[in-house]
């Protein structure tokens, strides 16, 4: 009997121990999942401020490179009307209204709003009536019209808002973030198109149609020149080139405008992926393109480099 009594003890301990056990895997196993879940709150909340810049980074390209073409646009008005017997105010439109670029900065701010929502949401201290406000958001957007975005963005601007209206993200950044990503995709995709797929395309193809104004006046000189001799004919060969190189500039200014579309396309799907590492990289090569597009000395950007960075989101 004793025997008996000390193997009934020996059999609860063993068992007290591995339910002991089991608890002890539960609670390692629970504190593990809680910790990995804030590491990655707190990532992607260190990548939401980053996107923000880069969105606003690339608003201030579309100031620059608008402000630039109409100068160039203006001065080719006045060249122009030199060559008329009288004036009148109709010689001197700008190519892009200031309500044209008006309605690019009110995009670029919808955009920015949609964002600085999802910071709050990330911020327990700010985060309460977050979901209503992403709401509100979808339903403004979808009654913005032609009358006050950029031509073609609409449907895209409306799909975003649509998605918006339709959020039931609760407190969770990134489903708010996943469930807009569609919307942002199209948004940026079509962007990219009133840009210009190439020189010859949408805004691209505006400025260089003007720039074709340019090089066939200098190419009537040059036949003015060719009688005067070498010389002459030289100094207007020098004009051309140089008219060219302006060209080339300007076209490069937009092309890197439309990478940098292309860019925060791309790392707004990287934060819906959860690759917050990533869209921290991405958001960096789109503050280099802003520097490069302000840089009197900028590098060519191939349009096949915004193609490839940009992937789905045309």
């Amino acid at each position: 009997m004793r025997m008996d009594r000390k193997g009934e003890i020996d059999m609860h301990r063993h068992r007290n121990t591995r339910r002991a056990t089991t608890a002890l895997r539960t609670f390692a196993c629970t504190a593990l999942i809680v910790l990995l879940s804030g590491c990655g709150i707190s990532q992607i909340r260190e990548a939401i401020p980053p996107f923000r810049t880069g969105v606003a980074s690339a608003n201030q390209q579309v100031d620059t490179a608008f402000a630039e073409i109409n100068t160039f646009l203006r001065q080719q008005q006045i060249e122009r009307a030199i060559n008329q017997p009288n004036i009148n105010a109709a010689m001197f439109s700008n190519g892009l209204q200031a309500s044209d670029i008006a309605k690019w900065d009110r995009a670029f701010g919808v955009i920015d709003t949609y964002a600085a929502s999802l910071e709050k949401l990330l911020d327990p201290q700010r985060r309460s009536g977050v979901e209503t406000e992403l709401t509100a958001l979808g339903d403004a957007i979808v009654k913005l019209d032609d009358k006050q975005l950029p031509d073609g963005l609409t449907a895209a601007f409306g799909q975003l808002g649509g998605l918006l209206l339709q959020m039931k993200s609760g407190r969770d950044a990134k489903a708010a973030i996943r469930a807009a990503d569609p919307g942002i995709q199209a948004v940026f995709s079509q962007m990219m198109t009133a840009i210009g797929s190439s020189p010859d395309d949408a805004i691209r193809g505006t400025v260089r149609a003007a720039w074709g104004d340019v090089l066939g006046q200098i190419q009537v000189d040059f036949l003015v020149a060719t009688p005067q001799g070498n010389d002459a004919k030289r100094a207007v060969v020098e004009r051309y080139v140089t008219a060219l190189d302006q060209r080339d500039a300007q076209d490069m200014m937009l092309s890197s405008l439309r990478q940098s579309l292309g860019l925060l396309a791309s790392a707004h799907r990287e934060l819906a992926a959860g690759r917050e590492s990533s869209a921290r990289e991405l958001i960096g090569l789109i503050h280099d393109e802003y520097r490069r597009s302000t840089s009197k000395n900028a590098a060519p950007v191939g349009d096949a480099n915004a193609d490839n960075a940009t992937g789905a989101a045309r």
